[in-house]
């Protein structure tokens, strides 16, 4: 087990913000990690889990609450074959990109669509991560996971509540693994869906800028990045934080950015668009901190 302390969280997200953590633990085994867990237990502590930090905005004044980091140091999958299908099962640390590539080299498809999130499998299990028509929930099989007090649980697929951007699992869960059903497919195909996916997101996403992705949650019947461009933000900036002229339903950091000036753009662009198009955006991203 690792214990860092004063590290600067904006080397760990991907909108290249965020403060100080007081105290960041690295474990390397589920053990380490039970062990953790109850030891925040039993002080009374609560704590964040961060992974690629791929869907976070973390307020520059740190975080005084212990941050678990999850990520390379607990990653590794296994699969078990049985005729046309087979299940990989991924510690959570995993990168989603790394699950769709060894799926790949199996010869199993369903991960395509999945293998561009830039994020952790526990990460994209808790948030029912999806892109392309295509959500974790729908290769979900199930999962290991310890609540807050070091109490280890499993669910399947019918216990996980996934609906969008949601899951039964809460921010006082932690996920350990995630077993995924696949179908056999040709490799040659499955290679050809990936590189069609990566090319399209290269294509329509402002990918050499650091951002967090779709900052928005998709409003019933309608996309947040039409609803924005239709209230004319299309490359709206704000101290160094920009609506992507690329697409909008990103925010970017321009260089330089605050997460406050990130925040900040974000609600300018709520508030516009609800004024214009009477629409209610919801941040997809999440806060960590105060802001």
């Amino acid at each position: 087990m690792e214990h860092l302390q004063g590290i600067l969280l904006k080397e760990y997200t991907s909108f290249q913000v965020g403060g100080k953590a007081k105290d960041l633990y690295i474990p390397h085994s589920a053990e380490e990690l039970e062990e953790l867990l109850k030891r925040f237990h039993k002080e009374g502590r609560s704590f964040y889990v961060l992974g690629k930090g791929s869907n976070l905005l973390i307020s520059d004044e740190g975080l005084e609450e212990p941050v678990i980091l999850i990520r390379e140091n607990l990653s590794g999958i296994t699969f078990t074959p049985s005729g046309e299908e087979a299940v990989f099962t991924a510690l959570s640390g995993t990168s989603l990109f790394e699950l769709a590539r060894f799926a790949e080299e199996k010869g199993y498809t369903g991960m395509e669509a999945l293998s561009g999130i830039p994020g952790t499998v526990g990460g994209a299990v808790k948030m029912n991560a999806g892109a392309y028509n295509r959500e974790i929930k729908d290769i979900f099989r199930s999962g290991s996971f310890f609540w807050k007090n070091g109490e280890r649980i499993e669910l399947d697929l019918g216990q996980m509540d996934f609906s969008y951007r949601h899951s039964a699992v809460e921010d006082d869960m932690v996920c350990l693994s995630a077993s995924f059903l696949l179908q056999k497919g040709e490799a040659a195909s499955i290679r050809e869906k990936m590189e069609d996916y990566t090319t399209r997101r290269a294509e329509k996403q402002p990918l050499e800028m650091p951002s967090a992705g779709s900052t928005f949650k998709r409003p019933e019947g309608d996309y947040a990045s039409r609803l924005i461009e239709q209230a004319g933000l299309r490359g709206f900036s704000l101290n160094h934080a920009g609506v992507s002229e690329k697409h909008c339903g990103f925010v970017v950091n321009l260089g330089g950015a605050s997460a406050e000036n990130i925040y900040s753009l974000i609600q300018e662009v709520i508030r516009i668009v609800k004024e214009k198009e009477g629409v209610q955006l919801e941040p997809e991203v999440k806060l960590w901190g105060k802001f």
